[in-house]
């Protein structure tokens, strides 16, 4: 090989022999190959470019090197990624091409097919050549149209069909109820300032359920998308509803119209500019451009198929009555009793994710078949856990949530499939709240009443009562961090402290999670020494020990003696002192940005509160202390003081509180100087005069 295609605008001149196929089905070999803008020029003739299907080139064994094709597709592909790059100079990548339509039929079956073009123009973004998609062998089969990589120079490489594997799913952790298989292919050479194209069907002969259709798309991502379309296209007597979401007036067209009997709805947005993601945002559903299509007018259909499948599956058998009994036998009211029965489930029935059919992936297994096997997911554990509850005399159903984590939030005004997580919905007689007894991401130790912050602040749907509601974020208290500090500072600047914490929510979850996973005691002393050590790197931890650690039913608390030589910076007179872990608490990194463009979006409330008593010596007096500082907005609040009390013993309290989950962009930068007033209030010292002055 000599020389490489460069253009269809410049003289070629090959060292390789090149196969030229025509549109009329002749092809010809040849060993000179050139291009004069109008036509192709061989060593057997010249063809007018029109003619020409493709150039096929070879190595000397006669392997196929690529193609330059002179199809309009791909010359219109070239030059639309080419105004694209120069449009959007500084990106790792660009959607050329990004069209999905949803078909259904007028039997209940739908297809989905998608048209993709990516410009590569990062090592980051090779990996758009891989494509993944599952499929389940009865329910669905994917179908691959065409896939292929066009050069900057216009050789095509097609993607060879021996390539394409079907992949079974790893097993490790996970168990499937079907034949669930992944349809994969990678296409070859791609290199930087390629294009990927693919093309592929989702045939979905057998939906879960023939009456719902429902169909989402985005129209933004953080790269540019030059061309991005969505088509619904179903029966004309067809009952649709639709909404956009985060697009401004103008980014989209939109058509409605009738053709054969078909109604076929289109939105088109062209060139949107990428956004620029922020941490802590929430999921990108909730603030790009997005459309939702339904054929539900309201909630009743998916309320009575859901109900069905949960009733089917919350048989009460004489197992689990006899189980709900001896759980809740020594239990005095309901609430004692759901602690019980939430505390067992919690830590006797594995999480294990479980793929199958409609029946088990949205309402689950019966309840018999998850205690009898002691695993199942989340799915399985709502309906055994609300199961145990109604045995033991208590209403309770299983219910839908989108995790605040990962789902887009839901729009109750548009009906469909939610939710990528199931928990429980408890009623007592002056009140209901939720319990998640799923126990997947911290080990099964959430204490009653706590449940994963993940779903806090959420749409949940309950079938059973035929609602749709929001689970609201709980009070600070019921995540309260709590930090008691003993404290005694001798003569010489050695600062002895008497540590004990205290938790509620989440965080206590998450560290007796943590706890019990770090279960060898010489691991523990190493951590609880790498604590003490971040106030200082001279403290020395003196003992340690845990209150509550493995009885999930009561409060967890931790507890340790530590000192630190020469803690206290002398400065002539004065003894310079700062409050150990208490300004680190309270430094908020998730606050580095100066404004935002989306929410700043935490898993739930918090609350964080010291009380701190430090002992001088004899003779040592304090010289100033800190103001007393109070700092309020809607989203947060803090007090802190310091007292001088007899015994000459300084104490401090305070107590923060942030009761939102989201923090909207308009008022960010007023959240944004309070928690930074807080963090500055930790930096001032204490200063106490020294008896005896110069040290």
């Amino acid at each position: 090989m000599k020389r490489w295609i460069t253009s269809w605008m410049t003289i070629v001149v090959l060292g390789l022999a090149a196969r030229v196929e025509l549109h009329d089905g002749r092809s010809f070999d040849t060993q000179i190959l050139e291009y004069d803008g109008s036509n192709v020029i061989t060593d057997q003739d010249t063809i007018p470019r029109g003619e020409v299907k493709e150039i096929v080139f070879e190595t000397e064994g006669g392997q196929e090197t690529g193609t330059v094709r002179t199809d309009e597709d791909v010359q219109e592909l070239l030059a639309k990624a080419n105004k694209a790059k120069e449009r959007f100079p500084e990106t790792k990548g660009i959607l050329l091409i990004d069209d999905g339509r949803n078909t259904l039929h007028d039997d209940g079956t739908r297809n989905y097919s998608y048209h993709m073009a990516y410009v590569v123009l990062s090592e980051a973004r090779k990996g758009v050549a891989t494509f993944r998609h599952y499929f389940k062998e009865g329910d669905n089969e994917v179908k691959i149209h065409f896939a292929r990589v066009v050069k900057p120079d216009g050789r095509v490489v097609d993607l060879d069909p021996s390539t394409v594997k079907i992949e079974t799913p790893p097993r490790e952790g996970i168990v499937f109820f079907g034949k669930g298989k992944w349809v994969t292919f990678t296409l070859p050479e791609v290199q930087i300032g390629d294009i990927v194209e693919y093309s592929y069907e989702n045939i979905r002969f057998n939906p879960w359920n023939k009456e719902f259709f429902d169909a989402g798309y985005f129209f933004q991502g953080d790269e540019p998308f030059i061309y991005s379309r969505l088509v619904v296209d179903v029966p004309e007597d067809e009952f649709i509803k639709w909404k956009v979401y985060n697009a401004p007036g103008g980014m989209m067209d939109f058509k409605q119209e009738v053709k054969e009997s078909r109604k076929i709805y289109t939105w088109i947005a062209e060139n949107v500019k990428p956004y620029v993601p922020e941490p802590d945002a929430p999921p990108a559903g909730d603030f790009l451009p997005r459309v939702e299509v339904t054929n539900q007018e309201n909630w009743n259909g998916i309320h009575d198929w859901y109900a069905a499948f949960q009733n089917e599956r919350m048989k009460i058998t004489p197992k689990i009555q006899t189980l709900a009994d001896n759980l809740t036998a020594g239990a005095d009211t309901e609430h004692e009793k759901i602690a019980a029965i939430y505390h067992w489930l919690q830590q006797n029935i594995r999480y294990i994710s479980i793929k199958g059919s409609a029946s088990s992936g949205v309402s689950g297994h019966p309840a018999r078949f998850t205690l009898e096997q002691g695993f199942g997911d989340c799915t399985d554990k709502a309906i055994l856990f609300a199961t145990l509850l109604r045995s033991a005399g208590i209403d309770a159903d299983p219910v839908y949530v989108g995790t605040n984590d990962d789902a887009s939030m839901l729009d109750p005004e548009m009906p469909g499939y939610y939710g990528n997580h199931c928990i429980t919905e408890v009623f007592l007689a002056d009140t209901s709240f939720y319990l998640d007894a799923t126990g997947s991401s911290n080990g099964g130790y959430s204490r009653y009443p706590s449940f994963n912050a993940a779903d806090h602040g959420v749409y949940t749907v309950n079938s059973q009562k035929r609602k749709v509601e929001i689970i609201p974020v709980p009070d600070p208290n019921r995540q309260l961090r709590e930090y008691h500090l003993d404290m005694e500072i001798d003569e010489e600047g050695t600062l002895t402290v008497h540590y004990q914490s205290f938790y509620e929510g989440d965080y206590e979850t998450g560290l007796r999670y943590f706890w019990n996973y770090l279960s060898r005691e010489e691991d523990r002393r190493i951590r609880f020494e790498q604590m003490v050590k971040s106030t200082s790197p001279d403290a020395e931890l003196i003992d340690y020990g845990f209150e509550n650690l493995e009885d999930i039913g009561k409060q967890l608390s931790l507890k340790m003696n530590y000192r630190v030589k020469d803690y206290v910076k002398f400065a002539g007179p004065l003894a310079i002192i700062n409050l150990p872990g208490v300004g680190e608490r309270l430094t908020f990194d998730e606050v580095a940005l100066e404004s935002r463009n989306f929410p700043l979006s935490y898993y739930t409330s918090e609350g964080i509160c010291h009380l701190v008593t430090l002992k001088l010596p004899e003779g040592w007096k304090a010289d100033y202390l800190p103001k007393d500082i109070t700092l309020t907005m809607p989203e947060v609040s803090y007090h802190a003081d310091y007292t001088q009390e007899e015994g000459n013993v300084i104490r401090f309290e305070d107590s923060f509180s942030r009761p939102e989950r989201l923090i909207q962009p308009d008022r960010y930068r007023d959240y944004r100087r309070l928690l930074n007033s807080i963090t500055s209030y930790h930096q001032k010292p204490i200063l106490v005069l020294v008896e005896g002055g110069v040290r």
